[in-house]
């Protein structure tokens, strides 16, 4: 019993101070936290997350003209999940029967990346506009209406320069607005 004792006790010293004279022949290492690049789902809010861009829709139809700008600013939460809120402001004129005239509101969005260059887009936008009365002595009006607009979209690249969206917006009096009605389509680009 003693010796298995005493066999346990060398061997234990012996392999602390193996490890005691290597820890001294080695170079000293300095853990540097800054060179370390953490990888979470969500990032922390800095300049390298900041998105800025805007969005643009053009429809030309039988004398009838369409345009539309939609600057936006935003941040990127996580790897593929961008949050973003902005305004927007579309010229539209007639084919020559008085019907000419602007809207303008805000809108909020969130993109979800679905790899490299398709996403989803799940937006909220609110426009004033003159709308069509609801009667036969009606005359229009200008009132404010909002609907969400549900979209998938495809990049040109993974780094989301420029971009194609084609949505749905569920809500008539939005779909009044726009020259497609229901179908609402932009084009995209960050800077």
């Amino acid at each position: 019993m003693c010796k298995k004792a005493f066999l346990l006790i060398f061997t234990v010293f012996s392999i602390e101070y193996g490890q005691a004279q290597y820890e001294d022949d080695a170079p000293h290492q300095s853990f540097d936290t800054n060179s370390v690049k953490r990888s979470f789902f969500f990032k922390t809010a800095g300049r390298d997350n900041f998105v800025k861009g805007t969005e643009f829709m053009f429809a030309l139809s039988n004398g009838f003209v369409f345009g539309e700008i939609s600057p936006f600013a935003g941040f990127k939460i996580s790897k593929p999940l961008m949050i973003c809120a902005g305004i927007n402001g579309a010229f539209y004129a007639g084919n020559g029967q008085g019907n000419n005239g602007f809207t303008y509101g805000g809108h909020g969005f969130l993109r979800l990346n679905l790899g490299q260059v398709a996403f989803l887009h799940a937006e909220m936008r609110t426009v004033n506009a003159m709308l069509p009365g609801k009667g036969p002595l009606s005359s229009s009006e200008r009132k404010w209406v909002a609907s969400p607009i549900l979209g998938i979209g495809m990049a040109q690249s993974a780094g989301m320069g420029s971009w194609f969206l084609i949505g749905y917006a569920p809500n008539t009096e939005y779909a009044s607005t726009q020259p497609l009605g229901s179908i609402v389509y932009r084009i995209g680009l960050t800077f």
